[in-house]
């Protein structure tokens, strides 16, 4: 399984694009979240119009989703033809679905086929097997596991961690968790932090965790409060993970 960190900034971060990432194994590809700068993200990647299997979304906040009319509409532009499958919980699809329809406006369809599907707790797709949990959010947030064969990923999304979410990310061999402050916040809060960050890397054993979502004036001392864990570290864009090789690659796209 290859990770590669698309985006991992917060919502209105001046450096990083919008927190994504693809997960490729084989010949398969799925898209976590799709904010406003992840389209160009993948644009710089090259690729072929027909590579990405399916998206999953974590949620719909504009920061995760609002880059699905232009990533559609270039697809429609060089005639994709891959139909396409997008996981969402089925509370928020109306979103989804008008961002849709934005992509191939004012035409009536576009040159593949959507097939909407729900986000449940566990299911299969082909040998992949998916899992999610919700996190304290303040909107209704999934989490997400892909385990396939011995590899794992868990990945958070937006929010704090619950036990459910803790659940899901134990055991996993690359875990990435949304961190929006340096210090505690409240328990209620809708974010999470480092000391609560720090406490579940000790206390899960992960191999590596890595944090991402985080505002960009705590980015230096993130950084350095970091450095005495080995394998926990601050996610940047670009950055890239072979699970079957345990090694990480960092790129840097041209602007």
């Amino acid at each position: 399984m290859k990770i590669d960190v698309l985006g991992c900034g917060s919502a209105f971060s001046r450096w990083q694009n919008t927190s994504a990432l693809s997960v490729t194994e084989g010949h398969h590809q799925w898209l976590i979240d799709c904010g406003p700068t992840i389209p160009r993200a993948l644009w710089q990647r090259g690729g072929d119009i027909n590579d990405i299997d399916a998206i999953f979304f974590t949620h719909v906040h504009p920061d995760h989703c609002s880059g699905l009319t232009a990533l559609l509409n270039y697809w429609k532009s060089f005639s994709r033809h891959k139909p396409l499958l997008i996981y969402s919980q089925p509370e928020q699809r109306s979103v989804l679905m008008q961002l849709a329809g934005l992509a191939n406006w004012p035409a009536t369809s576009l040159s593949f086929v959507i097939e909407w599907r729900d986000s449940t707790a566990c299911w299969d797709w082909h040998h992949w097997r998916i899992q999610t949990a919700a996190t304290q959010h303040e909107m209704a947030n999934l989490a997400i596991r892909i385990d396939i064969g011995q590899e794992s990923l868990f990945y958070s999304g937006d929010g704090r961690p619950t036990s459910e979410s803790v659940a899901l990310m134990a055991g996993s061999q690359l875990a990435f968790q949304e961190c929006a402050s340096l210090t505690a916040l409240a328990h209620d809060a809708s974010h999470g932090d480092f000391p609560g960050c720090l406490a579940l890397f000790q206390q899960q054993a992960l191999p590596r965790l890595g944090l991402y979502h985080c505002n960009d004036a705590i980015l230096p001392a993130l950084k350095q409060a970091c450095l005495p864990y080995p394998g926990l570290f601050v996610s940047e864009d670009g950055l890239q993970y072979d699970i079957s090789q345990q090694q990480f690659f960092h790129i840097e796209y041209p602007l």
